[in-house]
């Protein structure tokens, strides 16, 4: 048989048979083709393509996709697809299968491992082939096994199956900031599963990444990584906290695993070096007190190697008070504080009774505490101590002494056995007690006297005393003793104080006789003297009402003739204050309250609660300082326009609303101080669109780009995202409203966001995409570009394989819609699992079959995202006739979105696209 040389160039016949093939057809050898044969019906040649006519788009251990491209021309839409592996000697065949799709996907294969997918595509008379390999799985059981000051020794596991040519060991050396200055690959080869890092530096943090690699001919491939942290935890700082403060100091402490590698600490405070030490605690001292410092700990190695910082936010407490003593003559405590008194300090005092029994106890801003009725003779604790902040306490001074009976006296007497120390009251009314009794208990919310509705009771029955005693012989001035239950079941006694109002020195007490003579001379209805004590004898208003008389959130409250309603503790009457002004009490939780006008934005909160909240008097601010916060009453008040720019009011816009927020900034009134406790209230209203258009106020276009979670499975929730880009390299985004021309080309992606994690083999499908003139995906009116992953406008053309990549890209010329509003484009994106097939086929078949579609998409998991608003220019260019939107081909439907099961997308058309254009137009 004589020998031939292969031709570089194709016979006639050969020529002719390439000519007859379609564009869309691939020959696999037309690059560098030789031909060893040829004949009118066969020829034989070897050669190289670009253009491959199979592809392999994704790979895992256990998984190969592969893809190819169509013919057009082929009468049948059926390809056979054939997997072969190939360990060791000849090919063994695993499966044969047949699809319609341009794809498919091999599972549950042997990881490390050759295979080759060889696919018969439809109306090419090819067998073609693509041979590769499957990821290789992790190595198991990576850890450390030792370590010193030079070396590391490290062990792991093969892979499950044992397949793997090598290994892949990444040596990271850190910083001690735990950045990586180095990177350092080590091949291990050998058959046992060890490895050893040695000669290594003094002083040398290295962390580990393990891969297994597998190779077949030139490919190779890399299992994920696993890590291991080496030696860097044993010479890391840890657990670094403050477990004491003074008043002029605080003290620090931190762990190390390994001391021994250390060689100093050393302690900064706001960026000073304090001090170093060789042990894991440090107190800073000197320092100013009720103050907040950042404090930074580093620990050396060596010749000041760094191997580990770490910060920790610290703070001094209050100093002790001093010179606390009892003035008997008006039955006050005084004491000095601090040299250094802080404006936050506020004092915290405890009274109590010889035996432990606490008979009072609250906090004072002030440096003297008045202790009324107290028992002449009987022995007292007093306690008092600093706080600043609200938080941080001081030493306790501690002081006993001796009551005495003041002018304004209530007298106290501890009864009751150990076991009950319920506190009884022993009123002394010989000289100045005037003692009324009403026919009621006082409600357990207001038993407490330290309470705010409390002090409101308190002031209306003084109020009404007063007015009783305006006709008496001397002036008279009331003071408000207590509450305590009388003797009679179901009844009050209300102690009031009486002076004469003439004398403003001091408090020189009026005649009880004379003053209940007088009250008995009045004969009023309501009021009767008998036996030294005022009885009242109205009715009990509050128990006996069937309905009641008092909104929520507040107390009923029996007065003389009358009753009132007075909020709960922590609750705040605003009605005096919003509009239109309310007959009875609004009780708000710390008095917030905001009313969303048209052209207004206002609210306000109690000061009171701002003061007890903080621990002293504080500073507003609201938003950036523009405007000022108003003082109303018992509030700080606000009162904004909806427009950012004349007090800092903050827009958000999302598909449906608009909302405005404004932040009351709040911190304590202080001098030369640092405060990091400050509390930040927030207003907000929210207001529909389509208000904010009907009621004429401007609204700033803000780009909206959502960000939408599906819950894939029960521990992972994936992010999908739509963004708009400026041109076909995707190499920057819109994130602003844009104006575009009516040439122009919206270049678009839909990415899903798996973040490494175990969705990372998921696809991504972009099933329908709409336009809407708003940024509601469910508005009624839409343009149709996309349904069932097939286009529907003419101009979209997909730019990546939809259902193939966890991200799809396509582009749209731009256009106008019937109101000529800003635009908005929206998407419905579907998530496939690695068994399902994720890829469209958009024949003219299946578009005529919608509802099989939708069948088919029940399982799966989906949402919308969306992007937007796209603004078009109006203005016609000269010589170029206006283009309306009836002569666009995007199709206008008028319908309803809604989510089926998982967020699944149906649509139902509802008008005829020009009937519902004539009407617009006839508006």
């Amino acid at each position: 048989m004589q020998k031939q040389k292969p031709k570089p160039l194709p016979t006639s016949a050969t020529q002719a048979f390439l000519g007859s093939m379609s564009p869309a057809e691939v020959f696999a050898c037309e690059n560098g083709t030789l031909y060893f044969h040829q004949d009118e019906n066969f020829f034989l040649a070897v050669g190289h393509t670009m253009r491959p006519p199979i592809k392999l788009e994704y790979r895992s251990p256990s998984v190969l996709l592969v893809s190819w491209v169509k013919n057009p021309l082929a009468i049948s839409n059926s390809h056979n697809t054939t997997l072969y592996h190939a360990e060791v000697g000849p090919y063994t065949t695993l499966s044969t299968d047949t699809t319609t799709n341009n794809h498919y996907r091999f599972r549950y294969l042997d990881s490390c491992s050759p295979y080759m997918a060889c696919v018969e595509i439809a109306g090419t008379l090819s067998f073609t082939c693509l041979s590769t390999i499957t990821d290789p799985d992790i190595p198991r059981d990576f850890e450390m096994t030792s370590w010193n000051s030079s070396s590391i020794s490290l062990a792991w596991d093969s892979p499950e199956n044992r397949k793997f040519s090598l290994f892949l060991l990444t040596a990271f050396y850190l910083n001690g900031t735990d950045h990586v200055t180095e990177e350092v690959p080590l091949w291990h080869k050998g058959g046992d599963f060890m490895f050893v890092l040695s000669d290594l530096q003094p002083c040398t943090r290295v962390r580990f990444g393990l891969q297994t690699v597998c190779q077949a001919g030139m490919e190779s491939r890399y299992s994920k990584m696993v890590l291991n942290d080496g030696n860097s935890p044993h010479s890391s700082i840890e657990a670094l906290c403050q477990t004491s403060f003074g008043p002029d100091n605080y003290t620090l402490s931190w762990e190390v695993r390994n001391i021994s590698s250390i060689s100093t600490f050393r302690v900064y405070q706001d960026g000073v070096l304090q001090g170093t030490t060789l042990i894991t605690n440090y107190t800073v001292q000197g320092l100013l007190q009720c103050q907040q410092y950042q404090a930074k700990v580093e620990a050396l190695c060596g010749d000041g190697v760094l191997m580990s910082v770490k910060t920790v936010t610290a703070n001094t407490g209050a100093s002790r008070v001093s010179g606390l003593k009892y003035r008997s003559n008006d039955s006050t405590a005084q004491w000095q504080p601090s040299a250094t008194h802080h404006p936050a300090v506020a004092f915290l005092y405890e009274l109590s009774l010889e035996n432990g029994t606490t008979l009072q106890s609250s906090r004072v801003t002030e440096t003297e505490l008045h202790l009324p009725g107290l028992e002449e003779g009987k022995t007292y604790v007093l306690d008092v101590w600093e706080q600043c902040d609200g938080q941080w306490e001081s030493e306790h001074s501690h002081m006993c002494f001796q009551g005495t009976n003041s002018s304004v006296g209530l007298l106290l007497r501890a009864a009751g056995s150990a076991l009950n120390q319920e506190l009884d009251l022993e009123l002394d009314i010989s000289s100045t007690g005037l003692i009324v009794v009403v026919p009621w208990s006082l409600p357990e919310d207001l038993q407490d006297a330290m309470l705010e509705p409390r002090a409101k009771i308190g002031k209306i029955f003084k109020d009404k005393l007063q007015e009783l005693l305006k006709g008496f012989n001397q002036p008279a001035r009331i003071e408000l003793a207590t509450f305590a239950p009388a003797e009679e079941p179901s009844k009050t006694e209300i102690l009031f104080m009486s002076f004469d109002a003439t004398n403003t020195e001091e408090d020189v007490p009026l005649s009880v006789e004379d003053q209940l003579d007088y009250i008995r001379s009045l004969n009023t209805t309501n009021f009767v003297v008998k036996d030294g004590l005022i009885y009242w004898d109205g009715p009990d208003l509050c128990a006996f009402s069937i309905q009641s008389l008092c909104p929520g959130n507040s107390l009923c409250i029996n007065t003389p003739g009358s009753y009132t309603c007075v909020c709960q503790q922590g609750y705040y009457d605003v009605s005096s204050i919003i509009k239109p002004v309310a007959p009875h009490p609004v009780c708000n939780e710390k008095g917030l309250f905001s009313q969303c006008l048209d052209k207004m934005v206002t609210g306000g909160i109690a000061k009171a609660y701002l003061t007890s909240h903080m621990g002293g008097e504080v500073d507003v601010k609201l938003n950036d300082g523009r405007c000022s916060v108003e003082e109303r009453g018992a509030f700080y008040y606000f009162s904004a326009s909806r427009k950012s720019s004349q007090c800092g009011t903050e827009r958000r816009v999302n598909k449906t609303h608009i909302e405005f927020q404004n932040t009351l900034t709040v911190n304590l009134s202080r001098v030369h101080t640092i405060s990091r406790r400050d509390l930040k209230v927030v207003w907000k209203c929210v207001y529909p669109r389509h208000y904010i258009r009907n009621t004429h106020v401007g609204v700033d276009m803000e780009w909206v780009s959502t960000l939408s979670l599906v819950e894939f499975n029960s521990s992972v929730q994936l992010g999908l995202t739509m963004s708009l880009y400026t041109d076909e390299s995707y190499a920057y985004s819109y994130s602003y409203a844009i104006t575009l021309e009516r040439e122009d080309t919206l270049f678009f992606q839909v990415a899903l966001q798996a973040n490494d994690s175990f969705a990372s083999d998921v696809l991504l499908q972009v099933e329908s995409c709409w336009a809407t003139e708003s940024p509601d995906p469910q508005d009624s009116i839409q343009g149709l570009l996309l349904q069932e992953g097939c286009p529907v406008d003419q101009t979209f053309h997909w730019l990546s394989v939809n259902g193939l990549a966890q991200k799809s890209r396509f582009s749209v010329q731009m256009f106008t819609m019937p109101q000529r509003l800003p635009l908005y484009i929206h998407c419905l994106a579907n998530i496939c699992g690695h068994d399902e097939d994720c890829v469209k086929n958009c024949s003219s078949q299946q578009r005529t079959k919608r509802s099989v579609s939708q069948t088919d998409r029940r399982g799966r998991r989906a949402t919308v995202v969306s992007a937007g608003p796209l603004v078009v220019n109006e203005r016609v260019k000269s010589g170029v006739p206006p283009s309306y939107w009836a002569e666009h081909t995007i199709s206008i439907m008028a319908g309803t979105i809604g989510f089926l099961g998982l967020t699944v997308l149906s649509v139902s058309s509802t008008k005829a696209i020009m009937t519902y254009y004539e009407r617009l137009r006839l508006k």
